[in-house]
């Protein structure tokens, strides 16, 4: 008879229906905090012969779990779902592989004698709990390969091959290194375990360090079954995952900050490899296949010591509207391809409208001066990161490949901005960041000042594709017009929606970038770091990190990173978010926005491009200006000496409250009603009729101008009901509000 399914979560059922009963009783009864419940599940001993028995103990195990909800059983529906990763497919020879190289002979033939992968997942997440992880790690690493998606790829420029396995690294001398670079914390441990890799029908043979360390100190809220309000500290766990293949002197790593990306290679490749990084930095490379949108054809380069008869695309593949549609086309050496595609697909085939090249391959024919033999190099590039000359054993053909890409314009490799050049662009690359934009095009980068070609070697912008289609509004032509190609070196033209003649522009104002929002952020926040006296950078959201502390008058003062403050949603986000992070006092938030509140939560805003430094120092920003802005309006940080409402705008203000942390105001009605009821509270009579207080709105209620969840936070401490049934007042004497005692008022050294 089948058992009725009970909602417990996928992967819980799951678990308990594939493997063996005691086993799966076992890990649902594991707990990894004191917040997690104690399910009672059934301590009953099984026959594991029995059918029957095991059944309904299996029943029973459903039944105890069903009276739990959703999210007290949501940490056991994780760690089912983990096991179950690794016992299916390419899970399962994760774990194996790990398991061979990590455990004893015991441990591995009570790995084995488990009677299923299920059941040896769990064995090893129970018994080797570290060795679980480790294979956790090694499993992301190959998917993160299989599909194309690491997060970036290093070369090194060795002379020769180095042969390396696991055994030859030392791990010790690694993690001291990699500490050092990452500048943590003395208290703060760091650990490296190296893991040789097999080759598989798609990998050589290469060689997995997993790098784990404590991150920055942060905090949770706990509610306790009293109802009380506590906090819990902890210091997340960072990992990073590096993966170096001799064969291709290629590093491979998966990080989410592209600092520890970068710092963590350079610390292996040194450390490792014995390579001098001063001399030959890392590099990483980026293809640019967007010039065949025009042509195929490629011209005879020029390099010394080489004379070149051709060069030809052979194939060509373009994805079709989303990646997984694709239309490729091969052709032999004495074909022309355009010829080929004109003939078969049409002159106006997709090779000449595709949008996205996700594959080229070229045939150079040449020779060597002062030798006749004729030679053939194939380069074939995959995307933007993957190219088949990495893995050309021949260094002179390698070298010469990157030569010839470059001389195309299809390659770039990365080259670190100096730190003198980011800090005379700082105000450029702060108002790019401040736009939120994940997308840009030529023409505001060049409005900005920025030239795209050193940001995509900086590793800041990533090349897109161009526009087709712009949006005109000229005083003639109102819509969207398309772009077409102009007999005009470096131009386009535009045609307008009816098909009118809008002129021509320059073809890179055309020309769209991905922004790599998280390096630049993270560059922001680096530049910054010298008007700090204590420095514990920390992102909060994607719009607001804190930087750390800067003393003034003898106190810390926490200071803020922001973006897109002009934007009203954002800052009413924001400032909801500063306004539970207050024990620290009164702090900063540097902004760059053209329009800005004066102050966030007990925070004083200040424009931080109104304080550059234009003398070339380490510090960007004239810290004593920041100081003064500082002292000039943190009186009203602290609510001022009488309500007031300030507008910073038309549709943005702050209301003031002796006493009490600043509110932002976003939008008319919302500054109109308050303003209504700090004047009637000014003047003596602070209860004042809805009637009144709606005026010229069409709702009767203050409550429908401000969005649910904010009216939550301000009724009871900002406004609330009068002495009369349909009378409002300001409240001046704000209810307690429970002081947020989060790790950022700390405010410490990095980590």
């Amino acid at each position: 008879m089948p058992r009725k399914v009970v909602p417990i979560g996928p992967n819980t059922n799951k678990l308990i229906d594939d493997a063996r009963v005691d086993l799966a009783r076992e890990v649902l009864s594991v707990r990894e905090g004191e917040n997690e419940p104690d399910f009672g599940l059934p301590t009953t001993v099984v026959n594991l012969e029995d059918v029957e028995a095991v059944h309904s103990l299996r029943i029973q195990i459903i039944e105890k779990l069903s009276v739990f909800s959703d999210d007290e059983r949501g940490p056991a529906e994780r760690r089912a779902g983990r096991i179950l990763t690794l016992a299916d497919g390419k899970g399962v020879t994760s774990l194996e592989t790990i398991v061979v190289q990590q455990l004893s002979a015991d441990a591995r033939a009570d790995f084995e004698d488990q009677p299923d992968s299920v059941c040896r997942s769990i064995w090893a997440f129970l018994k080797a709990k570290e060795t679980f992880e480790d294979a956790e790690s090694f499993h992301f690493a190959r998917r993160f390969r299989d599909i194309g998606k690491l997060y970036d790829s290093f070369e090194v420029d060795l002379d020769h091959t180095v042969a390396l396995d696991a055994s030859l690294i030392d791990e010790d001398a690694l993690a001291a290194k990699i500490k050092e670079e990452l500048d943590l914390r003395e208290n703060v441990t760091c650990t490296v375990k190296a893991i040789d890799l097999p080759s598989t029908s798609t990998h050589p043979a290469s060689v997995m360090l997993i790098v784990r360390h404590g991150g920055p100190l942060s905090s949770v809220y706990d509610h306790k079954q009293d109802g009380r309000r506590g906090t819990i500290y902890y210091r997340p766990p960072n990992e990073v995952t590096l993966i170096y293949t001799p064969s291709l002197r290629q590093i491979e790593i998966c990080a989410d900050s592209p600092v520890a990306r970068q710092k963590v290679s350079d610390s292996f490749a040194e450390v490792t490899l014995g390579h001098n990084i001063s001399d030959k930095p890392l590099t990483w490379k980026r293809y640019n296949l967007s010039r065949f949108r025009e042509s195929f054809d490629l011209p005879k380069p020029k390099i010394d010591g080489y004379a070149f008869a051709h060069a030809r695309v052979l194939e060509a593949e373009v994805r079709l509207g989303i990646w997984r549609r694709k239309l490729g086309l091969k052709v032999t050496i004495d074909d022309d391809i355009q010829k080929v595609a004109d003939k078969w697909l049409g002159s106006r085939n997709v090779f000449r409208r595709g949008e996205l090249f996700s594959r080229i391959g070229i045939a150079v024919v040449y020779s060597r001066v002062g030798d006749d033999r004729k030679r053939t190099l194939n380069i074939t590039i995959s995307g933007t990161k993957s190219c088949n000359l990495q893995s050309n054993t021949d260094p002179d053909e390698r070298s010469l490949g990157f030569s010839l890409l470059k001389e195309w314009g299809i390659l770039t490799a990365f080259r670190q901005i100096p730190d003198d050049d980011l800090r005379a662009l700082f105000e450029q690359l702060a108002k790019l960041h401040d736009s939120g934009e994940d997308d840009v095009g030529g023409r505001y980068l060049k409005d900005l000042g920025l030239e795209p070609e050193r940001l995509i070697e900086g590793g800041l912008l990533e090349r897109k594709d161009r526009q087709d289609v712009i949006l005109l509004d000229d005083d003639d032509l109102d819509g969207e017009g398309t772009i077409l190609p102009a007999n005009e070196e470096g131009m386009v033209r535009v045609v307008g929606p009816f098909g009118e003649d809008a002129g021509k522009m320059p073809a890179d104002d055309t020309d769209r970038f991905a922004v790599n929002k998280v390096w630049l952020n993270e560059t922001l926040l680096r530049l910054l770091k010298p008007m700090l006296d204590k420095r514990s950078p920390t992102p909060i959201n994607e719009d607001l990190s804190l930087l750390g502390a800067m003393k003034i008058d003898g106190a810390d003062a926490p200071v803020y990173f922001a973006r897109k403050l002009h934007d009203l949603k954002t800052a009413r986000r924001l400032d909801t978010i500063l306004r539970g992070r207050q024990s620290g006092g009164v702090g900063i938030v540097l902004a760059a926005s053209p329009e800005l509140p004066e102050h966030l939560g007990p925070n004083v805003v200040v424009p931080l491009l109104s304080y550059l430094v234009a003398d070339g120092s380490d510090c960007v920003i004239a810290r004593e200006g920041v100081e003064i802005a500082w002292r000039t309006n943190h009186t009203l940080a602290r609510g001022g000496d009488m309500p007031r409402v300030v507008r910073s705008g038309t549709q943005a203000g702050t209301l003031y409250i002796p006493g009490g942390e600043p509110l932002f105001l976003a939008g008319n009605d919302q500054l109109t009603i308050f303003e209504r009821l700090v004047a009637a509270h000014v003047k003596g009579v602070p209860d004042l009729y809805v009637g009144d207080l709606m005026n010229g709105f069409a709702a009767k209620s203050p409550q429908p101008a401000f969005r649910s969840e904010m009216w939550k936070d301000i009724v009871g401490v900002y406004i609330g009901k009068g002495a009369k049934r349909g009378f409002w007042r300001l409240i001046t004497t704000a209810s307690p509000i429970e002081e947020v005692i989060e790790a950022e008022t700390a405010v410490e050294e990095p980590v």
